[in-house]
């Protein structure tokens, strides 16, 4: 126990220690950027007081413990290093208490409250500063340490019964902004703050205090001012992280604010092909100009093409948000740089208020996805929240949670709709298509819970489904005495760009003891050759493998004849919509005829999507398209039917 509660034995050690680990903190908080230049101030003066602690307190223990260093350095001057180890002990409170506001976004904003603050520290500093003139408070013992005058002594104390109270209602009010991350790293700074004082009562020394601050800051350095979460190294502007902290923060301390959005038209097509120097040279210049519009430098980007500015103690429909509206649609109109050439970018302005029109994050969010909808089709005015229409919206979170327990609940069920084969006068092929059946609301669309399970990560489980049931349907009946030779399964480009999607496809059909001329992998036409190196790693495998691909809805993109013959596909639908118009105008029909040409050229097949007339079909098999599919052979049918349909019609 002796050696535990014996200063010398390592007072010096820690003292070393811990201003090694506050230089490291500095070095480190110095050769980073943070999106809260506010924050990071304070940070910087907690630090800046944790230095002059720890010289201070290491010169004193050198004086105490070290021959040489006593010495060289007077008992007026180990008074002088006394003093001010504790003077910056104390005002460590004070600073920790601005940084836990800070990270809050809560300013002190009147004079009354800033001097209620400082108060306390005010008195420590005075306290100890009194120790160069009068002994009422404290003395200083032969052996140079100090030792309080009790009662009055103690009243030093008092600020710290101010302080730590104070943050502990912080803590309780605020910190389910947080992430639990953040969450256990501040409630560990405090407790770490707060055990100075049985520390310095145990030990009867400071240097376990500062080293214990010194680990605290190094803490923080890696939470609270790691700059990759809410700063963007990319665009120099906020995060989608900052910007949901900074909404949750301002919404519970009920303040009125408005958020004002950029949406910025096809800028992903714009950069997407562009080195990422180029990108971040384009989104610095405008996160830069937005920048001194916005006041307290409150912009963030969002990863969507979108730039957000908060506005304090503003609505929707004050001058300042029209006036900034005005500004950037002028600068809009002038060109932007990227790699040394001009590029003009389009802009869609909106306006949402809080906490009146929106009073949480998660309705802010359900918000913003109506918003992308509705500037497709809104002018360049400013949208507002009452321009919305939200009736959609808890439609669409029941959606949500229907498609996310729908493998679960069992609602998924696979529809195959048959293909005829002109040529061979049968259904050699069918389409396998996923139907979605709600007890409540029946069956929904793929158009309308496809792209929701893109979005809540669902759409690769429900695509294993698929394939395996299609597996299960080719394993448990003769395809050739039916008169099948293969089915088409879709693919999303989220399938494509999993890493490990040829392996699963290729283990699927070895379990099933299916072969992959058995299966065509069917791709959309917003496929791009180069998109990630993974998609373009699968579709290889995939080839070598032995599997075919097709291109859905082709003709509702915009390819060029360059682009068609370099794709990986042996077979193009032709989507319903170029069917259709062909029979309403003659210009129409001359496309798709000529369509027709191009594909047949490169010795590629052809279907026919969506026909749905007997003269429609023969027109079809006239200009020579291979396969057809649609209404008038046949709707999509559950498995058992689709069975029954192959054995009455390809006798």
């Amino acid at each position: 126990m002796g050696l535990i509660t014996s200063p010398q034995s390592y007072n010096i050690a820690f003292s070393i220690a811990s201003l090694l680990l506050v230089i490291i903190v500095l070095v480190i908080d110095v050769s980073e950027e943070a999106h809260n230049n506010r924050q990071k101030q304070i940070f910087g003066m907690i630090i800046f007081d944790a230095l002059i602690l720890n010289v201070a307190g290491l010169l004193h223990n050198a004086w105490l413990y070290n021959e040489t260093f006593n010495n060289l350095i007077t008992a007026d001057m180990n008074v002088v290093f006394v003093l001010t180890e504790k003077i910056c002990s104390y005002l460590m409170a004070y600073f920790s208490t601005l940084y836990v506001l800070s990270i809050f976004r809560i300013y002190p904003d009147n004079f009354i409250k800033k001097v209620v603050l400082l108060l306390p520290e005010l008195y420590c500093i005075v306290f100890f500063a009194s120790g160069l003139f009068t002994d009422y408070y404290f003395t200083f013992s032969e052996a140079g340490e100090l030792e309080y005058n009790y009662l009055q002594g103690a009243s030093v104390n008092l600020c710290l019964f101010i302080y730590f109270p104070f943050v502990g209602y912080l803590f309780v009010k605020y910190i389910r902004t947080l992430s639990s991350e953040k969450e256990v790293a501040l409630i560990m700074y405090y407790l770490m703050m707060l055990a100075g004082i049985p520390i310095r009562i145990l030990t009867k020394s400071s240097s376990v205090f500062e080293f214990s601050v010194s680990l605290a800051l190094l803490m923080c350095v890696y939470t609270f001012q790691n700059p990759s979460e809410f700063a963007d190294r990319i665009s120099g502007a906020g995060t989608k992280n900052a910007l949901n902290f900074t909404v949750s923060t301002n919404l519970l301390q009920k303040k009125v604010f408005t958020v004002f959005g950029i949406a910025i038209e096809r800028i992903d097509v714009i950069t997407g092909g562009e080195p990422l120097e180029a990108v971040s040279e384009l989104l610095n210049q405008i996160t830069a100009y937005l920048k001194q519009l916005c006041p307290e430098g409150n912009t963030f980007y969002t990863d969507d093409g979108h730039y957000i500015m908060i506005f304090p103690e503003a609505e929707p429909d004050d001058p300042v948000i029209e006036k900034t509206a005005e500004i950037i649609q002028k600068r809009f109109k002038e060109p932007w740089r990227m790699s040394g050439q001009e590029i003009r970018l389009f802009q869609s302005p909106y306006a949402i208020g809080f906490p009146d029109e929106v009073d949480t994050l998660e309705k802010f969010n359900e918000v913003r996805d109506v918003i992308k909808k509705a500037l497709l089709r809104h002018n360049k005015e400013v949208l507002r929240f009452r321009d919305l229409n939200l009736k959609h919206v808890e439609h669409d979170k029941k959606i949500d949670n229907i498609v996310r327990h729908a493998l679960d609940d069992e609602l998924l069920e696979v529809y195959y709709q048959p293909i005829y084969n002109p040529k061979e006068k049968k259904f050699t092929s069918c389409e396998a298509l996923l139907r979605l059946r709600d007890p409540q609301l029946g069956f929904i669309s793929p158009a309308i819970f496809m792209p929701v399970a893109e979005r809540n990560g669902t759409v690769i489980a429900i695509d294993n489904f698929v394939l395996k049931s299609v597996c299960e349907l080719i394993s448990s009946t003769d395809m050739a005495s039916l008169g099948l030779d293969y089915v088409e399964v879709n693919l999303s480009v989220v399938d494509c760009i999993q890493t490990n999607l040829a392996d699963n496809v290729k283990k699927t059909l070895n379990k099933y003891n299916v072969r992959p001329d058995q299966i065509n992998l069917e791709i959309t036409e917003t496929f791009e050759e180069g998109i990630t190196s993974a998609m373009d790693e699968n579709i290889r495998s995939l080839k070598e493998f032995g599997m075919s691909f097709s291109m859905d809805d082709f003709g509702t993109g915009y390819s060029n004849l360059a682009r068609i013959s370099s794709l990986p596909v042996d077979i193009f639908k032709l989507d319903k919509s170029i069917i259709q118009s062909a029979f309403e105008s003659e210009t129409s029909y001359m496309v798709m005829i000529n369509l027709v040409k191009i594909i047949k050229a490169m010795d590629k097949l052809i279907v026919a999507e969506g026909v749905e007339t007997e003269e429609q079909a023969k027109q079809i098999i006239r200009v020579g398209c291979d396969h057809i599919q649609g209404f008038f052979y046949a709707r999509p049918m559950p498995k058992d039917r689709f069975i029954e349909f192959l054995r009455k019609n390809n006798q």
